[in-house]
């Protein structure tokens, strides 16, 4: 672990540690020279020696620096920190797709799309670049409170060549509810490919449920190659015959039936929501194929690993693992040793101890472990002691240390008690929403984890007030329509503290609203701050340069400067600038604005949502370019 305050690379200030996966470590930091907060992943020094995950990781950095696009986690940077490699990408604050799962289930089908149709934009840039991503799954969708979504982990993508093929060895590489059928079966991979798993991820999203489950991960490779999906409507009646159809085209095993490009799908995914009983993405049914041949009868062997433990391997490779297993048990002892044990030793000596035994040592996942240290081994297959081939094998979860404190009981609470209750075990309050309920007025009555709830360091709790019938309104869907309409029903709904900021995209028009904080049909209060995202800039003929110094007293505090603008009676602010600074003495802010109006006008400061600074600037007519 690296220290914090730590200077990484001459230019990156280490601040504190908020994640941990299987294959890196990733840090928040002070980027020196331009005092934005970015995201370092180094990878963990265990595979300092490991060339395979050493490869995964500069493929990844390779991957990402190449694209650039508002729904992919940016990567501004790469270099070694203390001997370990390292990217440097973009800081995101939000909440991975599979915790939003995990804690609130099936999504209505406008939400589901919303994010969705996001995925689809982020994959066809990367298909654009060629980049396959080939490891879509809702793990590596980040979720921001705005409602935006950014696609990360390039860490297993491949440039598109004639080579590109999904396995390296007999290891399958992605994650195997989310598996295409030609990286089930070892083939080369397609952009079809990652179409195929974003419409595994939105059949969840919509029903709660994979399509596919099994005993274990060759079983469900199985099922991706060979079985037909049942269609998502069966398991959710509330979802519209043309999205279903355009899931279960997303899911056909044809390649040549699925959809051609992202944005194939991301068009007809808008176009179900308008079209809900439309036939324009009817499924056509691959015809399954004819065989005498019976399937294959599971048998047990000395290399079968627990449950938890099964790799989703190609069935090909291991039927012939199989045979050759059997081929040497008969005959001869001679290329056969007992399994040692590796159980407790860290991940360097349980390799060098599986080496010197002629096995093959590999780490298959991660877990928490009170007893056993960050590190080392907690659990083989095969087990310690059985007789097996040279050359087998031997699959290890490996101990991620003592869990994290368990989520705290927000119930009852009012916001101010909720927020401290969770930065205590350092955790953080997200956002905050309105519903009717039993709970008196004022107080938290739901909370996105439930309490006892074994937490990570940094997760992002969001909590639910209670409100009453009179004061709490339904957030409107805003996405895919002009800013004026959406102005016009907050003011019918009586909603007074609006901010618009502007963002090019390349994918909506101008003046369109393409993402939303709150998402749409949230519970909330009219003073509820509501933040629209609006493609394009205005274009205005006055310009004032806008300067403000502030003393920081929290890192991570949010800075809006905002000026105040009206449309058809409704007053909103304009968001100007927005960063996230870090703790320290006398921020300076400077900038261009530019408005509609010349003369003075009243430019406000906000700090995490209150009000700092109010001040008079002039605008005068812009310069001649």
């Amino acid at each position: 672990m690296i220290a914090p305050g730590t200077i990484v690379g001459h230019r990156y200030r280490i601040i504190d540690l908020i994640g941990s996966g299987g294959m890196a470590q990733v840090y928040r930091a002070m980027n020196l020279a331009s005092r934005k907060i970015v995201a370092i992943k180094v990878l963990k020094d265990e595979f300092r020696n490991d060339a395979e995950f050493l490869r995964r990781f500069e493929r990844e950095a390779r991957a990402v620096l190449h694209l650039s696009h508002e729904n992919i986690v940016r990567a501004f940077d790469v270099g070694e920190a203390e001997g370990l490699p390292y990217i440097v990408l973009e800081y995101i604050d939000g909440r991975t797709l599979k915790e939003i799962l995990d804690e609130n289930g099936p999504m209505p089908p406008r939400i589901a799309v919303a994010l969705v149709v996001q995925v689809l934009d982020a994959l066809n840039a990367a298909h654009n670049a060629g980049i396959i991503h080939r490891d879509v799954k809702p793990q590596n969708v980040i979720v921001m409170q705005s409602g935006k979504v950014k696609l990360m982990d390039f860490g297993i993508a491949r440039e598109v060549d004639a080579n590109t093929v999904t396995f390296t060895g007999s290891t399958v590489l992605g994650s195997v509810h989310y598996l295409s059928p030609e990286q089930a079966k070892g083939q080369p991979v397609t952009e079809g490919s990652d179409l195929y798993s974003a419409g595994i991820m939105l059949y969840e999203m919509l029903t709660g449920h994979v399509p596919f489950e099994g005993d274990n991960s060759v079983a469900i490779a199985l099922k991706h190659i060979s079985d037909m999906p049942k269609p998502p409507a069966d398991l959710n009646p509330k979802i519209p015959p043309a999205l279903n159809d355009v899931v279960m085209r997303a899911l056909n095993k044809d390649l040549n039936r699925r959809y051609q490009s992202a944005n194939e799908m991301s068009a007809h995914l808008r176009r179900s929501l308008k079209e809900p009983t439309g036939d324009f993405a009817r499924f056509v049914a691959t015809p399954k194929p004819t065989t005498d041949r019976k399937p294959p009868v599971k048998k047990k062997t000395h290399g079968a690993l627990k449950i938890g433990l099964a790799v989703a391997a190609v069935l090909v490779v291991l039927v012939g693992a199989f045979i050759v297993l059997r081929s040497a048990f008969s005959s001869s002892e001679d290329t056969m040793e007992y399994v040692p044990t590796l159980v407790d030793r860290t991940i360097d000596e349980a390799r060098q101890k599986a080496e010197n035994f002629g096995f093959v040592f590999e780490v298959q996942d991660y877990e928490n472990d009170d007893n056993v240290a960050s590190g080392s081994v907690i659990l083989q297959s095969p087990e310690a002691g059985i007789k097996a081939m040279r050359g087998t094998t031997i699959y290890c979860v490996i101990s991620l240390g003592p869990a994290a404190p368990n989520v705290p009981n927000l119930i009852g609470l009012t916001p101010d008690e909720a927020k401290r209750a969770l930065e205590e075990l350092g955790l953080e309050l997200g956002s905050v929403s309105y519903r009717i309920s039993e709970t008196a007025i004022g107080y938290v009555c739901e909370q996105s984890v439930p309490p006892d709830t074994e937490a990570t360091n940094g997760q992002i709790i969001d909590i639910v007030i209670s409100a009453s019938s009179e004061t709490t309104f339904a957030m409107p869907y805003a996405m895919d329509e002009p800013l004026n309409i959406i102005l016009d029903q907050l003011r019918l709904a009586s909603f007074n503290n609006i901010f618009v900021r502007y963002s090019a995209s390349d994918t909506i028009e101008d003046g369109v609203v393409f993402l939303q904080d709150p998402l749409p049909d949230t519970q909330v209060l009219p003073e509820t701050p509501v933040t629209l995202t609006v493609c394009g800039d205005p274009v205005y003929d006055f310009e004032a340069d806008i300067a403000f110094n502030i003393d920081i007293e929290n890192s991570g505090t949010k800075v809006l400067v905002v000026i105040q603008d009206s449309y058809n009676g409704l007053t909103y602010d304009r968001i100007l600038y927005e960063s996230t600074l870090e703790k320290g003495s006398k921020v300076p802010i400077s900038f261009t604005a530019y408005s509609d109006i010349e003369g003075t006008r009243e430019v406000v400061l906000l700090q995490d949502g209150k009000e700092i600074k109010r001040q008079d600037f002039t605008f005068t007519a812009k310069a001649p370019q």
